[in-house]
């Protein structure tokens, strides 16, 4: 997965790092973010998308990377506020990494359609925007 591959040059460049995905369990992501949001902590926190949608207070860094794109931008979204907290005192970058050509590419639009359609679901109009239709299926995969 992406985040071993990105643990693997962080390490050969001496820098310190922490990972939380789905196998870490709370107590354990709980000890980790609060080394991190202090200076005793790992220089750099990767996470997993999922687990880091909610229940983070990362105000211990201030650059986000998007490695790895989801369908539902709201997913997106929420990982990003997790650096946006209440106690942040450093100015915040989020970077998004999209290959031109790719599946990332189609995401990116597909998640732009997504966000249309949830602005016609909070004024009234529209339909849900919690699962992928077939239409959004052809236009990850080209067909």
């Amino acid at each position: 997965n992406m985040l071993k591959v990105v643990a693997l040059h962080l390490k050969k460049r001496g820098l310190t790092y922490a990972t939380i995905d789905g196998s870490v369990n709370p107590k354990q992501r709980m000890d980790l973010v609060e080394a991190f949001n202090h200076s005793r902590g790992p220089q750099v926190m990767l996470i997993s998308l999922l687990a880091g949608g909610v229940g983070l207070n990362l105000t211990g860094g201030n650059h986000l990377f998007l490695l790895d794109m989801h369908w539902n931008p709201s997913l997106e979204d929420q990982a990003c506020d997790r650096i946006y907290r209440v106690g942040q005192q450093k100015d915040v970058v989020i970077h998004r990494f999209v290959c031109e050509g790719t599946v990332e590419e189609k995401i990116l639009q597909l998640q732009e359609k997504k966000k249309d359609l949830a602005k016609q679901v909070l004024s009234g109009s529209g339909e849900s925007v919690t699962k992928l239709t077939l239409a959004d299926l052809r236009v990850l995969f080209g067909i």
